[in-house]
């Protein structure tokens, strides 16, 4: 199954501003309160005055109760998508990353390129920043694959885990070439984070929707 472009995200539920506009409707009502208790019997406040204050006072109370239907609505959207997400707990996603796990010795990792290129540069990083591995990569413009095979510069087999890559495009003039990375994995959990739904993927962390490139049967991993 393959999906691309696809996409949804939902905001914060906006909560700290509910906050705000509770305070502000509170101190409001103190405020007209005191105003109300402390005016001078011999001059009260005009009708009109009174009347218009009290319009402001309706709207922030509508602006509250408006603010929690909207939160009440965003909590379901975010239950929404995350039920819809759980469908994809199993299976292989690729994904938007320039990080890569290396398992049983190998790992797949996949680029394309804006146009052709005259060299095309994958470096691999380790944990503490230190490139283990560089190797040439297809120059055509289009999307390309390289499997490592968990070897270091020198031919030494490196510990599975988590590697960071790069991969550098120039044309013949030296000029830099906008390049596209990805990486691949399974997807083992989804949450909501911050409002938006996102696929688990084991220790290369979160994915959002907007991140996929594509989601498989889990066979088809490499």
């Amino acid at each position: 199954m393959e999906i691309n472009g696809v996409g949804f995200k939902t905001t914060d539920s906006g909560s700290g501003a509910s906050q705000s506009l509770a305070e502000t409707f509170d101190t409001f009502l103190a405020l007209l309160t005191t105003q109300l208790q402390n005016q001078d019997p011999l001059d009260p406040m005009e009708s009109e005055q009174f009347t218009e204050q009290l319009v402001q006072f309706t709207g922030v109370e509508q602006a509250i109760a408006t603010n929690d239907k909207l939160d009440q609505l965003l909590g379901l959207q975010a239950d929404n998508q995350l039920n819809s997400a759980v469908s994809y707990i199993g299976k292989t996603a690729e994904f938007v990353s320039d990080k890569l796990l290396l398992s049983n010795g190998t790992a797949k990792i996949s680029y394309g390129l804006e146009s052709s290129a005259a060299q095309t540069t994958i470096n691999i990083v380790d944990a503490s920043g230190r490139v283990v591995r560089t190797v040439n990569g297809e120059t055509g413009a289009d999307r390309h694959e390289f499997i490592w095979d968990g070897l270091d510069g020198n031919g030494s087999e490196l510990p599975d885990g988590v590697y960071n890559f790069s991969v550098t495009a120039v044309t013949a003039d030296d000029e830099t070439i906008d390049t596209v990375t990805a990486a691949t994995g399974k997807v083992t959990g989804v949450e909501i984070v911050d409002g938006v739904a996102t696929l688990i993927m084991g220790e290369l962390g979160g994915v959002t929707f907007d991140q996929l490139f594509a989601i498989r049967e889990s066979q088809s991993e490499a």
